[in-house]
């Protein structure tokens, strides 16, 4: 019974610590992702390739940022890129 419950308990930890190393990462990616956005005022979406046909439109800039940013300043990936 106590062999039980050892096992138990380094799965847990195991998994917790699985947990955590898979946000760290997912934070790094965020941070270091670049993506494209339009500086127009109206724009809502980022890209992940300066030549993604919803980038087109864009008659205003596109600047290279991070993912991160983009979240941050509420933009969503573009429908084109998320197939």
């Amino acid at each position: 019974m106590v062999i039980e419950i050892r096992v138990l308990y380094n799965e847990r930890i195991y998994i917790y610590l699985l947990t955590i190393i898979i946000s760290l990462f997912s934070f790094q990616i965020k941070t270091t992702q670049k993506v494209f956005i339009c500086k127009s005022t109206s724009s809502k979406r980022y890209h992940y390739k300066k030549t993604c046909r919803g980038l087109n439109r864009c008659k205003a800039e596109i600047k290279e940022t991070t993912l991160k940013k983009a979240e941050k300043f509420g933009r969503t990936l573009c429908k084109l890129e998320n197939k």
